[in-house]
């Protein structure tokens, strides 16, 4: 199974060229220039690098992960092959975001307890989701969550996490031990197509 990736024209085009191919998606897709803090954090994510975005609210952060899935390998139809992973605090965001993603031509589910059944964890791992949205309380306690995002062919579908409000990582307690950031940053004895940057 080969998953979602850099293509190979990418991750040989210099920088330049990379921030050239992004700005021209970015006006493709939304018909306005990308600023130049989003170009910089999708080539900082092309490149494999771990990447903080300090930005106010009302700046554009949510088009970033948008960019970066938009440039990743597609599969056989064309169609976009990868899922991002949002934590989120509170699952109204949830909700605004996955609103917001449809709107962009993306599909997104915001899986809460109440929702995320059996049926919902299968629908994330065969795809139908671009973007998921995860309370800390799902992605850190729930079990049948963990087992999607600890599988094999999950992680090959898996492009990016994303923490929203990451200053609440440390009281969400994802430092305790360490494994939980171990997992966050995909740190797990797992093959993965991904290439990952030691920073």
């Amino acid at each position: 199974m080969v998953g979602v990736a850099v293509p190979q024209a990418l991750e040989m085009a210099s920088d330049t060229e990379l921030k050239k191919t992004i700005s021209e998606s970015g006006l493709t897709k939304y018909g306005q220039e990308c600023k130049k803090l989003q170009v910089e954090s999708v080539l900082s994510l092309l490149r494999g690098k771990n990447t903080f975005i300090l930005a106010a609210t009302g700046f554009g952060k949510s088009r970033i992960p948008e960019l970066y899935l938009n440039l990743l390998t597609k599969d056989r139809l064309g169609n976009i092959a990868g899922v991002i992973i949002v934590l989120n605090p509170l699952d109204a965001l949830g909700d605004n975001q996955v609103e917001e993603k449809i709107r962009a031509g993306f599909s997104a589910i915001n899986a809460t307890a109440e929702n995320f059944d059996a049926t919902v964890a299968n629908d994330i791992l065969n795809g139908v989701y671009n973007f998921v949205y995860v309370s800390p309380e799902i992605f850190l306690d729930n079990k049948r969550f963990n087992n999607l995002y600890l599988s094999p062919a999950f992680q090959q579908k898996l492009a990016l996490v994303v923490v929203d409000e990451a200053h609440m990582i440390y009281s969400w307690g994802l430092v305790e031990d360490g494994e939980h950031l171990r997992k966050l940053r995909g740190d797990t004895n797992r093959a993965s197509a991904k290439s990952r940057h030691p920073d």
